[in-house]
């Protein structure tokens, strides 16, 4: 029986490299911290367990070990255990302040969330899951926000930005699924222009889409716009995806783009309400001219995800954005990972 499960656990954290994309299978991607701490239990228990060592127990303890430091380095760069980014720009004084937040279209505690905002006041604060309901309770919390861009809808996946900076443009977009909606903003700050970008996919699930192929495919198009531009860029939202998968890791190489839980910690974001199955599935990227001079995770407010807090501080004098060198082979990977996302959303609309 110990045996069996050693070779579970060696088989489990593998099965994202395989080229599905069912939720079952990435599913394994979330839980690497805690099958790690799982495998290196087992590494350790066996020298109890098993008196004798065969050649076939010592293979599987080769392999949990090739495994274990296989998913370590995945992870380790997002632990205080890897060197923090440390720009060498200078930067202006003045630093904006954003909040995002999955609220959780269910919850119905919406003074915690505003008593949350009002004590933390951030220049910007966007939230997920956010319907009319949500809108019109925050709405009246917070006439100072005058700025805003709004997609009230009550299919979990409504989108709200409210801002006490003047937005130079603001609209919602829907890149992949007709019902995703996204934000996307230009914005003037500290004498410089950027863009902010506000994502929330939808995730691999058994209760949501079946496959990561829209999820995949909604991170890849944002990839592309952001390298095609050449302004200072914030992706920021609940991805529904952890910073160490593939696809996130793809999306980094070909934006450039930095994620400040590097060196820094994880931050896990989800589940609120089980320890054991948390997962860090908010993020903010910035473009390399930025630098996130403080991240935090925010108390609880009744929704199954934390909020993330964010201070994001701007250079003084222009930075290079020219954007990092990708293969042949990348281009033809993002490329097929958009085109199947976008004939998996044609068919669930047809079904």
């Amino acid at each position: 029986m110990f045996l069996t499960i050693c070779v579970l656990f060696i088989i489990f954290p593998l099965l994202p490299l395989l080229p599905s994309a069912h939720w079952s299978i990435r599913f394994f991607d979330f839980v690497r911290v805690q099958t790690s701490v799982v495998q290196l239990l087992l590494i350790s228990t066996s020298f109890i367990v098993w008196d004798v060592f065969s050649y076939q127990h010592i293979s599987v303890i080769v392999l949990l070990t090739v495994v274990v430091a296989y998913q370590l380095w995945l992870i380790l760069p997002y632990t205080p255990l890897f060197p923090e980014h440390t720009p060498i720009q200078q930067f202006h004084k003045q630093q904006l302040s954003i909040i995002t937040a999955n609220v959780l279209q269910t919850n119905q505690a919406f003074n915690t969330f505003t008593d949350l905002i009002k004590k933390e006041s951030p220049d910007i604060f966007i939230t997920m899951e956010s319907n009319e309901a949500w809108d019109q309770s925050i709405s009246k919390a917070f006439p100072e926000y005058t700025h805003t861009v709004k997609a009230s809808l009550d299919n979990f996946y409504g989108m709200h930005l409210y801002s006490k900076i003047r937005l130079e443009t603001g609209v919602v977009k829907y890149l992949v699924e007709k019902d995703i909606p996204s934000i996307h903003c230009e914005i003037q700050y500290a004498s410089q222009r950027f863009n902010l970008i506000a994502i929330h996919p939808a995730p691999p699930s058994p209760t949501e889409n079946e496959t990561s192929k829209e999820r995949d495919a909604e991170l890849m198009l944002v990839g592309k716009i952001c390298r095609a531009s050449v302004e200072a860029t914030i992706v920021c939202g609940d991805l529904n995806d952890v910073v160490w998968s593939k696809t996130t890791r793809l999306f980094s190489k070909m934006t450039g783009y930095k994620n400040p839980r590097m060196g820094r910690g994880l931050f896990s974001s989800f589940h609120t309400k089980y320890w054991l199955l948390r997962f860090p599935l908010d993020h903010l990227f910035y473009s390399k001219d930025l630098y996130v001079s403080e991240i935090k995770r925010l108390a609880r407010f009744g929704s199954d995800h934390f909020a993330m807090y964010y201070k994001v501080a701007f250079p003084l004098i222009d930075v290079d954005l020219s954007h990092p060198e990708i293969t042949d082979e990348e281009r033809e990977e993002i490329k097929e990972i958009i085109e199947e996302g976008y004939a998996s959303a044609k068919e669930t609309q047809q079904e």
